[in-house]
């Protein structure tokens, strides 16, 4: 791992991607809002800014003028002269004081704010934004967020944060704010190594064996054609889980012939927030190809779950008793499913429950992999919970919830699940390096570079080198969000508690969305169907052929076993 440059004589350390830097600023000093995507009384009017021994007084005004001109107040001006800061930091500065969250939730900001994982992060940032009271700096912080958040529904900025403090006057501690810039820089230095280490070592294997000329057009040709069912949909009461399930059906064509042994299963874990019309696109593709599709709904970390937070009838994002609750809601699917191919005439010889797969999105994510052999590594938990750092993983609030737990002896591992697809999964402080070596079985690991919900390196890039099973495949979409993958169904359906913007699912959704069909496709007929013809599929040259100059993609079977 590289060296992080940190405060030097010059100015605070000058990120190399200012971009991602600005966003993470933003989260951290300014807002939280930019995560949940009444005027205030009194507000503050000045900033006391402390650094070592150094301290000097700030009018907002100065800050609120810099911000629009670039201008230095004369009081400005003397106190970066006696810091030394350079121009770039200064840039830095002004950026973050102007990049606007856009339309802020007023509801989802001050029930977030109220939640275990929104307290956490407000006592991190409280290192280095602070009242004059060391006591009060808590809830004046979380009151300035749900009071800028209530006065600005179209964008967001520091500024309006910093005019909407309930208090006089506000306490900077420099040291703390540099602190958390290097934390974040450090991590955002370290993503960015391993994605390249990615690239690099996934374009080596591509090159050393590279496909025959026109194999390539010959595989897309044959996904296409393998597309050969038409599909019905069937709704899938599941004794032990609230929600109905849907099962996409594969139906023969004239001409086609169903297999004998019926149709190999694939069980969809949405992420939070989602239902079982989450992934409906993946499930209608999938099953067109001859794999009987099911889409679940958990109710405990679904879009009721949220909407619930909102109205304030929870104060948690998820209860922790759902780490043990998803993983089971797939096993008395599987049950269910294998009693129902008996019994409901829909079904009779229809279903292969000896070739079960799952697929699973983020919490989704960890789902598949519980299921899938991982274990609950409880030294690793306990070494990142409760988080005491702002982080660049926030998936890491999430993860602590199962902390709660204590010790879950049961292993959630099912053995009926012979594959497991996940897309960016969480579980790097659940299960840790000891966990994901208990996976045996073939593992595929997607995983979007551009991922800040479970950033690539921490939670799949990492965590895919504790891999132990000899059949594994980890796929990088470089410009992928954890968003990217996620169809109609989860952000934009009028079951969902929030809307997911645009900017935050990221460019090309289309082409993440085909990449994972195709990819998803290939995988499951080759792990479960033993269908070789599918195995060029899942080589690195392919894939390398396969992602477009403005989406690309990296996917390797290997990566040299990380040490941490």
């Amino acid at each position: 791992m590289g060296t992080v440059r940190g405060w030097k004589k010059s100015g605070p350390a000058v990120c190399r991607r200012p971009n991602r830097w600005w966003s993470w600023s933003v989260m951290i000093l300014g807002g939280l809002a930019a995560i949940l995507t009444a005027s205030p009384g009194r507000a503050a009017s000045e900033i006391v800014v402390s650094y070592g021994g150094f301290e000097r007084s700030l009018a907002i005004a100065d800050l609120e003028h810099f911000s629009q001109t670039g201008e230095l107040s004369p009081q400005l001006q003397v106190y970066i002269w006696q810091l030394q800061w350079s121009q770039d930091s200064l840039n830095q500065i002004r950026q973050v004081l102007v990049t606007p969250v856009r339309n802020p939730d007023v509801v989802a900001v001050s029930q977030f704010l109220y939640t275990e994982q929104g307290q956490i992060l407000l006592q991190q940032i409280t290192r280095a934004v602070q009242a004059p009271v060391r006591q009060a700096s808590f809830s004046a912080l979380r009151a300035a967020l749900i009071l800028a958040a209530a006065s600005h529904s179209d964008d967001l900025t520091f500024l309006d944060v910093l005019r909407a403090y309930p208090l006089a006057t506000i306490r900077v501690d420099l040291v703390g704010v540099l602190t958390i810039v290097q934390e974040v820089n450090q991590a955002i230095l370290q993503s960015g190594q391993a994605v390249a280490r990615v690239e690099a070592i996934a374009k080596q294997q591509a090159e050393a064996n590279p496909l025959p000329a026109g194999m390539f057009r010959s595989l897309q040709q044959m996904v296409q054609a393998d597309h050969r069912y038409r599909v019905k949909q069937h709704d899938l009461a599941v004794p032990g889980v609230s929600k109905p399930a849907t099962l996409f059906l594969p139906q023969p064509r004239p001409g086609v012939r169903a297999p004998s042994a019926g149709f190999p299963v694939i069980i969809i874990s949405h992420g939070l927030g989602g239902s079982r019309r989450s992934y409906s696109y993946l499930a209608q593709d999938l099953a067109a190809t001859g794999l009987a599709v099911v889409n679940l709904e958990h109710s405990g970390s679904n879009g009721q779950q949220l909407i619930n937070l909102l109205r304030g009838e929870t104060d948690s994002l998820v209860p922790p008793i759902e780490f043990l609750r998803r993983p089971e809601d797939v096993s008395l699917t599987i049950t269910a499913l294998t009693k129902a191919r008996l019994t409901q005439p829909a079904l009779l010889g229809h279903l292969n429950m000896e070739q079960v797969g799952v697929i699973g999105q983020s919490l989704g994510g960890y789902t598949a992999l519980a299921l899938a052999g991982a274990s609950f590594d409880q030294a690793k938990l306990a070494q990142y919970c409760p988080a005491s750092q702002v982080t660049f993983n926030p998936s890491l609030l999430l993860q602590c919830q199962a902390a709660y737990l204590g010790s879950p002896n049961p292993s959630l591992a099912d053995p009926r699940v012979k594959a497991i697809f996940t897309i960016s999964s969480i579980g790097s402080a659940l299960f840790g390096r000891s966990g994901y070596g208990r996976i045996s079985i073939p593992t595929m690991m997607v995983a979007g570079a551009l991922d800040t919900v479970a950033p690539a390196f921490p939670e799949q890039i990492q965590p895919f080198s504790w891999l132990t099973t000899p059949h594994r495949y980890l796929l990088l979409m470089h410009k992928g969000t954890h968003f990217s993958g996620i169809g109609d169904g989860e952000t934009g359906g009028s079951d969902q508690a929030l809307a997911i913007p645009s900017d935050i699912i990221g460019s090309r959704p289309d082409l993440a969305q085909n990449y994972i069909k195709i990819f998803a496709q290939a995988f499951f007929k080759l792990t479960l169907n033993g269908d070789e013809r599918f195995r060029p599929l899942l080589q690195p040259s392919f894939a390398w052929q396969l992602g477009e100059a403005s989406f690309p993609l990296s996917l390797t079977p290997t990566l040299p076993p990380d040490r941490n």
